[in-house]
């Protein structure tokens, strides 16, 4: 006689898969918790660590900010009180800008028409400038302007070429005088091609025939 067997427990098993799905995703469900935590906590000491950082160089800027204005006005008041104290108010001018401070000297009182030889009272005067720019460690480029009235002579053949050689005259004094560092100048002649007035009267050429000494400040130095 054939025995029957009994049916399986359908019910049972099926109660036991969907308590294995509910613990399967109770399980993922705390590992994402974990995991969401950890990247937050993560985020947040990284976010910290950022702040602090950027705290930090805001405050390096600020003081070397501080420091540099400081130097500037210092800077000014000397070349200022020299230049009323020998009366040349009407040949020079100090211009103070975000990248420099810059001394624009008229050729007359360095230099005669055409030359690049400096005149005597022109080494005093620059003598005098650069005992005021050797107190300071930033560099110093010198710029040498002209009008754009022609000119060619035996030594010069454009204005570019004499603007260069009275640049060059200036940097040279200096190293030999004071012993400035080389690394520390520089000299460049841009001849008529950086007017700061249209050269369309006597007195704008005058204005535009110049010789500029810039003390670059040391933030701006990789922007040249």
């Amino acid at each position: 006689m054939t025995k029957r067997r009994s049916p399986e427990p359908e019910a049972a098993d099926d109660n036991d898969n969907v308590a294995q799905t509910v613990f399967g995703d109770l399980i993922t469900f705390v590992m994402m918790l974990f995991i969401l935590l950890f990247v937050l906590s993560y985020n947040e000491q990284k976010n910290a660590d950022f702040v602090t950082q950027m705290q930090i160089k805001f405050g390096e800027k600020l003081e070397e900010k501080q420091q540099s204005m400081t130097t500037d006005a210092l800077l000014v008041s000397k070349i200022e009180h020299y230049i009323e104290k020998e009366k040349l108010q009407d040949q020079t001018e100090v211009v103070v800008d975000e990248h420099r401070v810059k001394l624009i000297i008229s050729p007359p009182v360095l230099f005669r028409s055409g030359r690049a030889e400096m005149r005597p009272e022109g080494y005093e005067i620059i003598s005098a400038i650069g005992k005021v720019f050797e107190e300071v460690l930033n560099p110093l480029v010198v710029e040498g302007h002209t009008d754009d009235v022609p000119i060619h002579t035996a030594q010069y053949a454009s204005n570019w070429e004499l603007s260069f050689h009275r640049a060059y005259t200036v940097v040279k004094f200096l190293v030999q005088k004071f012993k400035f560092m080389p690394t520390r100048l520089s000299c460049i002649g841009y001849g008529e091609y950086r007017p700061i007035f249209p050269n369309d009267t006597l007195e704008n050429r005058k204005k535009n025939r110049r010789i500029e000494m810039n003390v670059i400040r040391v933030s701006d130095v990789d922007s040249l």
